[in-house]
């Protein structure tokens, strides 16, 4: 109790003479004139705490945009590509092999390649790439084996020159063409489903 009394009174003279008592917490008031006004910096007594600094929003980010073609230019291209092939020297071989390997003693060669090149300029859309991939009801025995064979030899071009054919072609959207390959060799290779091809990266 004694000692209550005179600390009580210790603090009173201290009132008396004009002296404001330390407060516990005092050293963590912050001295607001003392700071530089350049510094990111506020003094809190011996310690260092940052400014608080509103950052502006930052908008939505922006997808960067790739060049894509039309379905149907990407269809109209791969096919007269598929018939610049089947009747170009370079495919001779694989359709010797084609046709010794399926044993279509009734496809002439010269003959297929000119009925391939003379269909070139027509295949122009989904239908006309369809018609010379796909059976019909009405098709003689050997128009069955010519599209058999064109159909195996599309669906080499696809897999194994379609890509340097892309890159070193006159093609103003490659991205668009190489993204699609491999659902135009599906096509290829069902062309019953040969109905649509969707410009989505989802699409199948």
């Amino acid at each position: 109790m004694r000692f209550l009394k005179k600390k009580i009174a210790l603090k009173q003279e201290k009132i008396e003479d004009g002296v404001e008592p330390k407060d516990a917490n005092s050293d963590l008031i912050v001295k607001k004139e003392e700071a530089d006004e350049s510094s990111p910096y506020v003094k809190v007594s011996h310690d260092l705490v940052l400014k608080e600094d509103i950052l502006p929003l930052r908008g939505p980010r922006k997808n960067r945009t790739l060049p894509t073609a039309d379905s149907k230019n990407i269809v109209k291209n791969y096919g007269k590509a598929l018939c610049a092939f089947a009747s170009s020297k370079l495919a001779i071989p694989y359709i010797e092999n084609v046709v010794s390997k399926k044993g279509y003693d009734g496809v002439n060669i010269n003959k297929f390649t000119n009925e391939i090149k003379s269909k070139k300029e027509t295949t122009n859309s989904m239908e006309s790439l369809r018609r010379l991939l796909m059976e019909e009801d009405g098709d003689t025995e050997e128009e069955k084996q010519y599209k058999h064979v064109f159909k195996e030899i599309s669906i080499i071009f696809m897999k194994y020159f379609s890509v340097n054919w892309i890159y070193s072609g006159k093609l103003v959207h490659k991205n668009a063409h190489l993204k699609f390959r491999f659902k135009m060799l599906r096509r290829v290779k069902n062309p019953e489903h040969f109905t649509y091809l969707k410009t989505s990266a989802k699409s199948s």
